[in-house]
């Protein structure tokens, strides 16, 4: 029988699940009822366990080990090399590796490391690459917590930029970049086999739209966000809107620019926006780069494919 693994991705207005099978991946995607949220999209977990419960039986999602992707406001996440040592001295030598990146003591985070293979050159000097992250660890009791009280035990919990690399296992001669555009922000990261190469945060994202629609068409941030979805009186179409859009576009240039990353194949759109078309058409426009179909990474997942992208990499094993 072939053993199950779930994945879990919570954004600030949607929940994405992906259930693994072998080579088959469902993946789905169900809105967070606004009580949910407190007013800054931050997740009151001590809430969601009834709702969770809820959508375990709607879904039937199997008993199987589970692993949730962070909040990027959760974790921070870089590629580092140190020497061959044990692996709790490994664990106690990562702080040394986000030493001025970080807020507050060591302990208030956990620290976790994914090795990635070694070129040549690093076994020479006898360097280990790994991907490691630094992730708040009362955050992270609270998600566990708000998932064990609704049946589900996290195993494993990992940044967004590892759930990207498991996703592109398979293509490594390939540089690629995902565009994450969430409601908050927008996140630019740019991977290369199993390395990271570039992980940064554009702060302007889906609810700035949102606001554009809204004095545009009169009406509060709820209903704008409904009329830009189904493009109501062509709205899309609005100065204001392609203004945004570009802005937007113009920001993951200078992340993107073939100076900083001269090998791309192409972007991965992700998020709620990935689908609105000048958000489409000014990215694709400003970087002169192939916007990928991301059901090329998750099969089967068709139109959820862009929103579940980092659910589906997180229910994968790296």
């Amino acid at each position: 029988m072939v053993r199950a693994r779930l994945g879990f991705d919570v954004g600030s207005s949607s929940l994405k699940v992906a259930v693994l099978r072998g080579e088959h991946i469902r993946v789905e995607q169900v809105g967070l009822p606004e009580e949910l949220t407190d007013e800054s999209g931050v997740l009151r977990t001590k809430e969601v366990p009834p709702f969770l419960r809820q959508i375990r039986r709607e879904l039937r999602l199997p008993m199987a080990p589970a692993a949730l992707v962070l909040p990027r406001s959760q974790t921070i996440c870089r590629l580092a090399a140190m020497p061959p040592m044990p692996a709790e001295q490994m664990q106690m030598s990562l702080p040394d590796e986000f030493a001025g990146i970080l807020q507050g003591s060591p302990d208030q985070y956990l620290w976790s490391c994914w090795p990635c293979a070694a070129t040549a050159e690093e076994q020479e000097k006898g360097r280990l690459p790994m991907i490691a992250a630094a992730m708040a660890r009362q955050k992270v009791a609270a998600y566990q917590e708000m998932f064990a009280r609704a049946g589900v035990r996290i195993r494993e919990f990992l940044p967004q930029e590892l759930s990207i690399l498991r996703l592109t296992a398979d293509r490594r001669e390939e540089a690629l970049c995902f565009v994450d555009l969430g409601h908050r922000r927008t996140r630019v990261t740019v991977v290369c086999g199993d390395r990271l190469q570039v992980t940064k945060r554009i702060t302007l994202g889906g609810r700035h739209l949102d606001r554009v629609v809204a004095d545009e068409l009169g009406v509060d941030a709820d209903t704008a966000d409904a009329y830009k979805r189904s493009n109501h009186q062509n709205i899309l179409s609005a100065p204001s809107v392609r203004a945004l859009c570009e802005r937007i576009a113009a920001e993951i240039l200078k992340v993107v620019n073939r100076r900083t990353c001269p090998r791309l194949r192409g972007i991965f759109l992700a998020g709620g926006g990935a689908s609105l078309p000048p958000m489409r058409y000014a990215i694709a426009a400003a970087t002169g780069l192939e916007l990928l179909d991301p059901g090329t990474l998750v099969p089967g997942a068709g139109g959820q494919a862009a929103a579940c992208l980092f659910a589906a990499g997180a229910a994968m094993s790296w």
